[in-house]
């Protein structure tokens, strides 16, 4: 009975905002589109074809890795199969593009989505650590990627020597991160409970001090620690991107008539994953996709229509998997709206049990 002025509190709250953001979206995709050349975006579509299925095809190989992640992540024996945490690695990313709230929704959505199989309080622990993972490789990809921008523009000396210092300081904090769970050290924690004696609201401060306190152990226990589990991990998390980087070297090698090279495709990734990043809390990264990617493809020499084309067949590649998404929440007996609804109501449910 809760639920439901939550969820419709929810919707009247971000309506205002996902409007804004579409019709901002839109003006700056109608506005590359008119600046590229309706005919050149059209013919370089025309040109990929059929390899599209391809595009589908890696798409889907790399939500395949993020569910093997997944698994990885959950200790001792389990009933999540790879089938199944795919279906809900896919459920998840379709929820997660149709709402500003994005991750908060799309990884409960997962662990709802497997309930049948394992407990929610299992595997959302479990989708946490694999969101660790994925979020340090993807800080690892956009650093590299702003080193490999730098060699591809044959920049100067000196910011030769800031785009490696960039990677180097990136790596250090990753591996930081890595030794701070490995040896676990309470430092988020102990930094909110240091606010918390020192500054004002510390009721407030000290209740999510403790909240952070829990979160922290749960990560502490379901860490991968022997070394073959987190090779695998690791080795997942690097599919993911490896994929990402085939999918937009396929793209501009059948789309342009200048042949890309693994370095730009890396560096169009590293973009994107920054993009993704940084504009999470925009529905599809309508416009903003489009504008960023045409921007960097001119600036490497390609052309804004390059950088338009990757980023619709990017959407349209979406689009795909959005829509197997959507049949198979209707194969489990949910709406979208019903999906989202107990997505939030497990989030809620997971903050409130550890609060208490």
């Amino acid at each position: 009975m809760t639920d439901t002025p939550t969820t419709d509190s929810r919707s009247r709250h971000v309506s205002p905002i996902g409007v804004v953001a579409a019709l901002l979206g839109v003006a700056l995709f109608v506005y590359f589109v008119q600046r590229a050349g309706v005919s050149e975006i059209v013919d370089g579509i025309r040109r990929l074809g059929w390899v599209f299925l391809v595009v589908v095809a890696l798409g889907g190989l790399r939500f395949a890795a993020r569910g093997m992640a997944w698994r990885g992540c959950l200790d001792g024996a389990h009933r999540l199969t790879p089938g199944r945490a795919f279906q809900a690695v896919v459920t998840g990313d379709t929820l997660g593009n149709l709402t500003l709230l994005s991750i908060f929704v799309s990884e409960p959505a997962k662990a709802i989505f497997v309930r049948d199989r394992e407990p929610v309080s299992r595997t959302l622990p479990a989708l946490a650590v694999e969101n660790l993972f994925y979020t340090l490789s993807a800080a690892l990809v956009i650093a590299a990627g702003a080193l490999a921008l730098v060699l591809r523009l044959s920049s100067t000396k000196g910011w030769w020597l800031a785009g490696i210092g960039l990677v180097a300081i990136l790596i250090g904090l990753i591996s930081l991160a890595h030794t701070v769970i490995w040896r676990r050290m309470p430092v988020a924690s102990g930094l909110f409970e240091l606010v918390g004696r020192r500054g004002p609201g510390a009721g407030f401060v000290a209740r999510w001090a403790e909240h952070v306190r829990q979160a922290e152990e749960r990560i502490w226990v379901l860490y991968p620690r022997e070394p073959g589990r987190l090779i695998r991990l690791a080795g997942w998390e690097l599919a993911f991107h490896v994929l990402a980087i085939l999918e937009i070297y396929v793209v501009l090698s059948v789309t342009r008539d200048v042949a890309p090279t693994v370095l730009d495709a890396f560096v169009f990734e590293s973009a994107n994953r920054f993009i993704n990043v940084a504009f999470k809390v925009v529905p599809m990264r309508i416009g903003v996709d489009e504008a960023g990617t045409a921007f960097l493809a001119e600036l490497l020499g390609f052309g804004t229509a390059a950088g338009l084309i990757v980023a619709i067949v990017r959407k349209a590649r979406m689009l795909v998997w959005m829509t197997v998404g959507g049949g198979l929440l209707v194969g489990q007996g949910l709406s979208v709206r019903r999906a989202l609804a107990d997505a939030e109501a497990a989030r809620v449910a997971a903050t409130s049990k550890e609060t208490k």
